[in-house]
């Protein structure tokens, strides 16, 4: 008997937990580029923009106080068509003092731009990578870190 309401339990904790982790992202993000049909030599801006949750902080690319929130960072698969040009860049971002943190940080609420420069060596090329970013509730009491995919065709 004890075994059957083991097994329920588990049943129900698997069933309800799918839905708790969708729950928890709380941005969505857009990926881009300046030119869509860049020439072999030319630098275009990837451009990442994110829709951010009310209530929620999304941090910037800039260094931030230690201890304290994870910046966004870009990680790009490496591929001889193109090369990264210095790193990623975050657009207008609020910076503030933050008790929580005990020092300043950098971040966005409502809305995020990302960008970064990228010479291309190759016409006809394909950027695929991701951007991983950390989140906290304007309060600060509750952080996660998410990762979103994404892929860029250029013709």
């Amino acid at each position: 008997m004890m075994n059957c309401f083991l097994r329920i339990l588990l049943i129900v904790f698997c069933i309800g937990y799918s839905p708790l982790q969708a729950q928890t992202k709380r941005a969505n993000f857009s990926v881009s580029t300046t030119k869509k049909y860049p020439k072999k030599g030319e630098t275009i801006q990837l451009v990442l923009e994110a829709q951010i949750f009310p209530n929620w902080k999304l941090y910037a690319s800039d260094a931030q106080v230690v201890p304290g929130p994870k910046p966004a960072y870009l990680v790009i698969q490496p591929h001889a068509s193109f090369k990264l040009i210095g790193g990623l860049k975050s657009i207008n971002p609020h910076k503030q003092r933050d008790t929580f943190w005990k020092g300043q940080v950098v971040y966005f609420e409502k809305k995020a731009r990302f960008t970064q420069a990228i010479q291309i060596l190759e016409s006809h090329t394909q950027i695929t990578g991701k951007i991983i970013y950390q989140l906290c509730t304007t309060n600060n009491s509750s952080c996660v870190q998410h990762q979103d995919s994404f892929q860029v065709q250029l013709h």
